[in-house]
């Protein structure tokens, strides 16, 4: 563990961090193909504005990619403060060395510096830019020059972590909407017509970091081992998969509405109500701080028939299951939206 000035630890490191956040996802989204079958989390404000942190299955950590975000108005070049940056970058490098969370012996990380604006490497008439045309450049990549210009702001311990600087250009606009709009963009080149709702979807995945973003490492301990500053990829499947299951819900819905409306007692009339609390019901099972969500999920999970050959069968024996042994404040559309939501995403899952 490692006590930092730069640590989350108080309401100034709360807030302001949207850009912060949008980098995070368009990393996520850049990368989603390589990452979606391993096991990671990420960080925020913790060690760094953000990191990945992948894992073994027997949850070592192999390999930790950090990025420092900045956002700017104007290109990055070799100032005090940019200098005073990458000084602070090197030195997470170091930490995260230290850090006692089980490592593999193959360990290693990569630090980036990371912006929406060109970063220009110049010394004298030598140059590195780094911008749309050249997205990424490692240490490693750069004139002589400019990496003994660079090693001039290292000491004894920080040196070595040169070898692991990047630096990295992200086509990310200079407005909150337009940012937006492009991390829309880039979810609908994935998910396509998977989904119903692609803007709702990028806010769901933006609103998982909001929690642990704002959780305070207290003290200003910052240590990988700390669960509460983590967005496990677990959780990140589970809302992609309610995402990508919900417009398969819908277009279930529509083509069986009389059964279903049958099964579930349904007034034709409240077809309606029906399906904006159905829609509600997808939106809830994605949060998992949503407890009576989770436990009709639960119950629901762990009480699917074995002796059914269809839907409608199956459904019914779980409502007559549900109606005997649980209770809820919710009412009566809402807990039938609950339950049909509920019982599509585990029949979509696979659930045995």
């Amino acid at each position: 563990m490692v006590k930092k000035k730069y640590s989350n630890s108080g309401v100034d490191g709360a807030s302001g961090y949207e850009f912060q956040k949008h980098c995070v996802l368009y990393i996520f989204l850049e990368q989603y193909n390589e990452i979606k079958d391993k096991k990671y989390f990420i960080c925020l404000e913790h060690y760094e504005d953000f990191l990945f942190c992948y894992l073994t299955e027997d949850e070592l950590i192999e390999q930790i990619q950090t990025y420092q975000a900045k956002k700017s108005s104007k290109k990055w070049t070799m100032t005090s403060d940019f200098q005073d940056i990458i000084k602070k970058i090197l030195e997470v490098g170091v930490d995260l060395k230290n850090d006692m969370t089980s490592k593999t012996t193959d360990y290693s990380h990569n630090l980036h510096f990371l912006s929406n604006h060109e970063i220009s490497l110049k010394k004298k008439k030598i140059e590195n830019t780094i911008n749309e045309r050249n997205e990424t450049l490692k240490y490693n990549q750069l004139y002589q020059e400019i990496k003994d210009e660079l090693l001039s702001l290292t000491d004894i311990d920080t040196k070595n972590e040169l070898e692991h600087l990047l630096f990295k250009y992200i086509d990310l606009g200079k407005k909150h909407k337009t940012q937006e709009q492009l991390l829309i963009g880039m979810f609908n080149d994935i998910f396509r017509s998977k989904v119903r709702d692609h803007k709702a979807s990028v806010y769901t995945l933006l609103s998982l970091f909001r929690d642990v973003e704002n959780t305070l490492n207290q003290g200003s301990i910052v240590a990988l081992m700390d669960k509460t500053k983590r967005v496990e990829s677990e959780k990140i499947n589970k809302a992609l998969s309610i995402i990508t299951t919900q417009q398969k819900a819908f277009e279930d819905w529509k083509s069986k509405k009389d059964e279903y409306s049958k099964v579930l007692n349904l007034n034709p009339f409240k077809h309606k109500q029906f399906e904006n609390a159905y829609e509600n019901a997808f939106e809830y099972l994605k949060d998992l701080e949503q407890i009576e969500h989770q436990k009709i999920f639960a119950f629901i999970k762990a009480n699917i028939p074995e002796d059914c050959t269809s839907d409608i069968e199956c459904l019914e024996k779980i409502i007559n299951q549900y109606k005997e042994k649980y209770n809820t404040q919710f009412d009566d559309i809402t807990v039938k939206a609950i339950i049909l939501a509920s019982y599509i995403q585990l029949k979509e899952e696979g659930v045995e």
